[in-house]
Formats: structure tokens, C-alpha cells, sequence
């Protein structure tokens, strides 16, 4: 068991606080009501809010309490490395898969606009930096960009000294540029989301624990320690966090723990040779090596760490190893900052709209890439949900929950693959081009 790590967070430690919420207090009623205060959970308030709808928002701690607030804050408009547009078309049918490949390809500029609409700070449209670690992956890189450039976004392929230029590493073999995407502080994206929810008329309640949700005439009541919320419709926007309120949901993703480091401040000498650009990078290894720059001048990063005692006291010395081999020229590095969080991971790594019943939903879209894609995917599932589109048109299949095989073995297996996958990256960074 990993220590509650909320507070611990870079973010946590120099983010301003978010506004005065209200618990749930009392009977109260809407026209839909939603579970969850990320971002998905927020953005689809704001649409549904837009539609002229009556919205409940309901969040057990504070909005971005959970993944939302506490990732590394990488804004990436594409999904991972393996599923290109072709693989999506393959997945969800031609029509369908090219409306969420253009709904995933505009997810960096929708993000950005609406934080410079509501005046979120700490937004930095620098673009998203992919780079390759072997020649395979420069190939399969140059196969994404032109299925990208096919469908009308601006995505592009560097060289070698290109990607040396924007990031001061060298051994990469080129890299994707998604001009679109960047970086934020996500906890203060998400304390912007909620004013912005506040603002918009959504009546959201933090610090009250959903204790259940159940019919209640023609619609649902979502019940908690102070007071309830009926609706014709209800939604649970929670992504990993869904536990006990709806066990077929959780049972139908794999819960998957990412840590993540900050390192101590560097001066401005080393930020104009370290990343440059400021665009983060997230590399093509099966153990990906991610990193970027934090407002305040930390280099920023994370990913999986085995289970077992002194989780984050290995964490620690894991990462400060990392950025000591991929970035020698920080100098020694020390890890300020530790934490952790968990994201919601389906086998074929691809959003699910979950129908649970008549009017209850459970969309689950986050798959480690939840920054831009839950605030893309939360517009259009509002859209949905005010009528704008039917099940047959919405972008992603509307189906019901199954149960992953195997469950308790497959949220091992990220951890039990690690070594092999990092051998296997030495081996293929090591093969001539």
C-alpha cells in the first residue's frame, strides 16, 4: 500500500487554491447530474451547461483530487504510440474512426482555447515532442505523421539534429512534432475548470463521497453522507477512481499506478540547454522516458515503478537515474518532490461509453493520455447527452461494461513486462539505423 500522495505533489505545493465549494447538503434536483470532478467530469458539465441543461456535479474530495491533478501535465493530441488513425479506423469502423481521430487531432487547441477563454495560467502551447529511439521507431513515427498530415493536421517529422536543437539529447533518430499540443500545470487546470464550472452555472459539490446510486422514479438518485441529487439522468464521470459505486465499470479497466518525480530548481543557463523549446518529450521505448519543464524551473517526469515496500523511496532513486542517463548534462539530480496516482487502462487502450441503464452512463477515456483527450471527449459526450447526436453517430462505441480477463493477474502484468520491455529498448537502441 503507497501512502497517500495528493498533498506531496509538485502541483499541490505551488498551485493557488481553488474556489470555495459547497458539500451536498439536502435534497436537490437537476436535469442530469455527474459523479466525478476531473476533467472529464468538468468539461462535460460545461457543455451540458452550454445546452441550457440544469447540471449536479458531485466530487468526493476537491476537483482534481484524483489523475486530473496530479499528472505530469503533458497536453498530447494523439493517443499511444500504437494506434495511428489507421488502427482507430480498424477499431471503431471508417466513419466512426475518423470522427475520433479529428476529435483527438483538435483535442491540443480546444484545450488551449478554452484555458485562455477562462484565464487558466500555467498553459503553454509549445508543442508535444515524440522522439525515436531506433530506427523502427523513426519509421513507424513517419507512418503516423502522413496519416496525421492525410486527415489535415499539422504534424511533423524532425531529424536527428532538429530533435537535438529543441531538446539538447542526442541519440534520438528523429522524432513527431504535434505543433498543437504542450504543457500545463494540471492542478491549476483543473481549479480553472471548476470556477469556470461555477461560473457557468453548475452546481458543484466537493468533499461529498457518492455512498450510492439507485433508481428513483424514472430517473436516479446519487446519494451521499449529507444530502442526495435526483435526475433523470446520471453519469459516472470517474475514470479509475469508479471502485465500489459500480463494480461492472471497475472491473472493466485495469487500475495502473504512475509515479511521478520533480526534480530541484535549475537556473536559467541549464533551462536554454535542457529542453529549450519547452515542449515535452515522451519518447517511443515500451518504458517510455518522459520529461519537461515545470513553471518553476524542475524537470518533471514519471512512469511505472515494481510494487513492494519503499514504493516512493525507489521512485525517487528510479527517476533521478533516469534524467542522470538522459539528461547528463543536468548534473547530479535530486527529487524534491514524489507521488503517485492511478489511470484507468482498457486492453485496447480506447475510450468506452458505458451504458449501465436507462439514463445512467460510465464513460472511462483516459488510457494514460487523459489531459487532452478527456476534455475533447467530455465536450462531445456532452453533445451526446443534450441530444446533439445519436449513439450511432457519437465517436466512440456505446456499449456495456465487460469484465477483463483474468483481472488480478492483468494489473500485474505493466509491472511484470518492465524488465523485458527495458531490455528490449537497450537492444533496439542499440541496432544501426
Amino acid at each position: 500500500m503507497v501512502a497517500e500522495t495528493f498533498d506531496r505533489s509538485l502541483w499541490s505545493a505551488i498551485t493557488p487554491p481553488g474556489p470555495d465549494l459547497p458539500s451536498l447538503r439536502g435534497e436537490v434536483t437537476a436535469d442530469i447530474v455527474l459523479v466525478g470532478a476531473g476533467y472529464l467530469g468538468m468539461t462535460t458539465a460545461l457543455t451540458l451547461a452550454a445546452e441550457g441543461l440544469t447540471v449536479a456535479l458531485v466530487e468526493a474530495r476537491e476537483p482534481g483530487w484524483g489523475a486530473s491533478g496530479r499528472n505530469t501535465g503533458f497536453v498530447v493530441p494523439t493517443l499511444k504510440k500504437a494506434l495511428s488513425p489507421a488502427n482507430v479506423r480498424a477499431a471503431f469502423g471508417p466513419r466512426r474512426g475518423e470522427a475520433f481521430s479529428r476529435m483527438i487531432g483538435g483535442s491540443g487547441t480546444r484545450l488551449f482555447e478554452l484555458a485562455r477563454e477562462q484565464g487558466i495560467e500555467g498553459a503553454e502551447q509549445t508543442g508535444w515532442l515524440q522522439p525515436a529511439h531506433s530506427g523502427a521507431a523513426m519509421a513507424a513515427n513517419a507512418a503516423q505523421v502522413a496519416e496525421w498530415q492525410a486527415l489535415g493536421f499539422d504534424v511533423r517529422q524532425l531529424g536527428r539534429e532538429d530533435v537535438a536543437a529543441r531538446t539538447g539529447m542526442d541519440g534520438y533518430h528523429g522524432a513527431m512534432l504535434i505543433p498543437t499540443g504542450g504543457q500545463l500545470n494540471p492542478l491549476a487546470y483543473a481549479r480553472g475548470l471548476a470556477r469556470a464550472c461555477q461560473q457557468a452555472g453548475v452546481r458543484l459539490f466537493a468533499a461529498s463521497p457518492v455512498t450510492g446510486i439507485a433508481r428513483d422514479g424514472l430517473g436516479w438518485r446519487v446519494s451521499t453522507p449529507g444530502g442526495s441529487v435526483s435526475a433523470p439522468r446520471a453519469v459516472l464521470t470517474t475514470n479509475a477512481l469508479v471502485g465500489r459505486l459500480c463494480p461492472a465499470v471497475d472491473r472493466a479497466v485495469i487500475p495502473t499506478r504512475s509515479f511521478q518525480i520533480a526534480t530541484q530548481r535549475f537556473g536559467a543557463e541549464t533551462q536554454a540547454r535542457v529542453l529549450p523549446a519547452r515542449s515535452p518529450v515522451a519518447d517511443t521505448r515500451r518504458h517510455l522516458f518522459a520529461a519537461r519543464w515545470s513553471p518553476d524551473g524542475r524537470i518533471v517526469g514519471g512512469g511505472l515503478v515494481h510494487p513492494g515496500p519503499g514504493r516512493l523511496a525507489r521512485t525517487r532513486r528510479r527517476f533521478e537515474q533516469r534524467f542522470a542517463r538522459f539528461l547528463p548534462q543536468l548534473g547530479p539530480v535530486r527529487a524534491d518532490y514524489a507521488w503517485t496516482g492511478t489511470v484507468a487502462v482498457t486492453l485496447d487502450a480506447l475510450p468506452r461509453l458505458h451504458r449501465l441503464g436507462d439514463g445512467l452512463w460510465a464513460p472511462i477515456a483516459c488510457n494514460g493520455r487523459g489531459v487532452a483527450l478527456t476534455g475533447a471527449f467530455g465536450h462531445e459526450l456532452g453533445r451526446f447527452l443534450a441530444g446533439r447526436v445519436t449513439a450511432e453517430e457519437f465517436v466512440v462505441p456505446v456499449t456495456t461494461p465487460e469484465p477483463v480477463p483474468l483481472r488480478a493477474l492483468a494489473t500485474l502484468a505493466p509491472y511484470a513486462w518492465l524488465p523485458w520491455s527495458e531490455f528490449r529498448d537497450r537492444i533496439e537502441a542499440e541496432r544501426p539505423s
